[in-house]
């Protein structure tokens, strides 16, 4: 596999690790405010969902209008400090006097903390794609592999997260973590195709 495949697996696998982390961390979060109910992981898995599923569809915009290793830097910069804001977005948030029905008010503060973050996670895997096809022959193969590594990426992140990370370092610092990481990974946008 060459290098820039590798590279590529690598943001992709990073990327939705964090996304997983960020998704099994929102119970916690929101806990102390609505509850840890059926209703509160309905509402934090479909927004996680509804923020990937818009994600995938403008980072394949973005991949066609501005496909450079810039971009996907910036891209995972942001993201990066979307999530570092997570903690400080739930404590306004939840603060708020929300005079809401309760699952209104659940599916309410789960997007407005969650939703950016993962909205913004789910662009990378296009614009990697985009990046990374070199022989149109090869489509098939490069696309599959890169998400097949995504996968792996919120396998990873789901027990990682569930089995170590809460009970090994917190809710607060895994999300710290996560920010950091992917600021920290933008420095790899160069990476993505040599």
């Amino acid at each position: 596999m060459k290098a820039s495949l590798w590279k590529a697996n690598l943001i992709v696998f990073v990327g939705s690790f964090c996304t997983m982390a960020l998704e099994l961390v929102a119970a916690r979060i929101l806990a102390p405010y609505i509850g840890v109910s059926l209703y509160t992981w309905t509402s934090i898995i479909g927004v996680v969902l509804a923020g990937i599923s818009l994600g995938n569809y403008l980072g394949g915009k973005l991949a066609d209008r501005a496909p450079s290793q810039n971009t996907l830097g910036w891209l995972l910069f942001v993201a990066g400090i979307a999530t570092l804001a997570v903690i400080l977005v739930a404590q306004v948030a939840t603060g708020a006097n929300l005079d809401l029905p309760l699952i209104p008010k659940i599916v309410f503060l789960t997007t407005v903390i969650f939703f950016l973050p993962c909205c913004l996670l789910g662009m990378v895997s296009p614009l990697v794609v985009k990046l990374t096809l070199q022989d149109i022959h090869q489509t098939g193969t490069t696309i599959g592999t890169i998400y097949a590594f995504s996968s792996l990426g919120s396998i990873a992140g789901t027990f990682a997260t569930g089995f170590v990370l809460i009970s090994m370092i917190g809710t607060r610092s895994i999300v710290a973590l996560v920010g950091v990481t992917l600021v920290t990974s933008s420095a790899l946008r160069r990476g993505a195709h040599d």
